[in-house]
């Protein structure tokens, strides 16, 4: 099963800025973003989007999301 995830650790590193420094720039909260980027929030509110998007410049939606293959013992566990 394919599964979308967010890039945020990807980001912070081909960007060179740390978590704080985004939510510095973003004005998202620090634990919102820290779950982002953990893979613990499921949902993403377009507007955090279009703030991060803004902060880093981002010219491509491919920099912020991947399309993975999931681990089939993932699939069977749910």
């Amino acid at each position: 099963m394919k599964k979308v995830t967010l890039q945020i650790n990807q980001l912070l590193h081909d960007h060179n800025i740390s978590l704080t420094q985004l939510h510095a720039r973003t004005g998202i909260r620090l634990a919102a973003l820290s779950e982002l980027a953990n893979g613990k929030r499921q949902r993403i509110q377009f507007e955090h989007l279009e703030k991060i998007v803004q902060a880093l410049d981002i010219e491509d939606m491919n920099e912020i999301f991947s399309i993975v293959e999931e681990d089939k013992e993932e699939d069977d566990l749910k």
